[in-house]
Parts: C-alpha cells; structure tokens; sequence
C-alpha cells in the first residue's frame, strides 16, 4: 500500500505522460461466504479489450494463486453485470460445481474500479501502480509483477528502499472492498 504522497512521487517518475486505464470488478460470494472460507476469491472484470471471469484458487505459495479465467466478449461482459450471475458451463463454473459450491448461489458482494498504469522496468518485471475506488474511499497500492517469485522479492525490497517507501502489505482488493464497504 502507498499514501497518496508516495503514489503521486512514482506516478510523476514513472509514468509521466502515462494515462490510466480503468477497470471495473464485480465481486461474488455466497451468503454463507464459501469462497471466502476457502481463501479464494471470484470477479468479473470490465477492462477495455480484456473482459473476463477470474477464480482466484490459493496454492502451496502463499504469495500466488493458481487463476482459472474465462474470456468474456462485451456484450457477455455487460450481461452478466446487469445480472448479477457469471458465466455457465465454462471453466469458472465448472470448476466451481466440481467443489460442491453451486453458481446459481452466488451473489455481488461489491464493485470497485482501479485506475492502472503499467511499465516493464526490465525482462522480468511489470511496475504496476494502481489507484482503486471503492465507492468514496481511494487507495493506492505497488504491486510487481515477476517471472520469478524469489528474485521478484528481492527487486522489490530494494527498489522500495531505494524510494524510501515503508513497506505496508495489501490486503487483496476483494477483502479491501469488503471492509471498506461493511
């Protein structure tokens, strides 16, 4: 997580003339909280030439997860939303019902939109800097994305050193949404 003054020093360092790209996350559970009881999480995702449907399934890593995603058109994206529901019959709900957890009992939990920008510092590293609305409250978050978990963190470590930004973990942007709207 980044305070404001920090996400605006790496916004004017890093991306300059850079402009966001937005996307919106439709998130859901079930009334019982199944999927939260199950460390996963499940969105829909409104990006602008890159709609889907994501589970997220926690691994043996406890810092990754295994994505299973389905591909959505805009129109599949925006029925969906109006609906409230996510795709049938496809690799989300399947996986889904093969875990016992029905998709007809899934609900929206909450939206939020990320304000993005991206640039590759290297090879092997994505700099993404997010500013995320959930409803009235604003946050800012760094994240890296790496090829290689051990070497990502070291990367990382120093590059904050090396910005004089503590380091504050996030919470993932579902349980970020959750406490910001409960």
């Amino acid at each position: 997580m980044l305070t404001k003054d920090e996400f605006q020093q790496l916004l004017t360092t890093y991306f300059p003339d850079t402009p966001a790209f937005s996307q919106t996350n439709c998130y859901f559970d079930t009334l019982d909280n199944a999927l939260k009881k199950k460390a996963m999480g499940l969105r829909l995702r409104k990006r602008q030439g890159k709609n889907e449907c994501t589970l997220k399934v926690p691994t043996s890593n406890t810092n990754a997860f295994q994505e299973i995603t389905d591909s959505l058109t805009e129109k599949e994206i925006n029925t969906l939303i109006k609906e409230e529901r996510v795709p049938l019959g496809r690799d989300v709900a399947n996986y889904l019902e093969s875990i016992g957890i029905s998709v007809t009992d899934l609900k929206v939990i909450g939206f939020l939109t990320t304000y993005r920008r991206e640039k590759k510092l290297n090879n092997e590293c994505l700099l993404v800097l997010d500013e995320s609305h959930f409803g009235k409250i604003i946050d800012y978050e760094l994240e890296m994305e790496v090829t290689d978990s051990k070497k990502g963190e070291l990367f990382f470590n120093d590059f904050l050193i090396k910005k004089g930004i503590k380091r504050h973990p996030a919470s993932k942007k579902i349980a970020r949404m959750i406490k910001y709207h409960g």
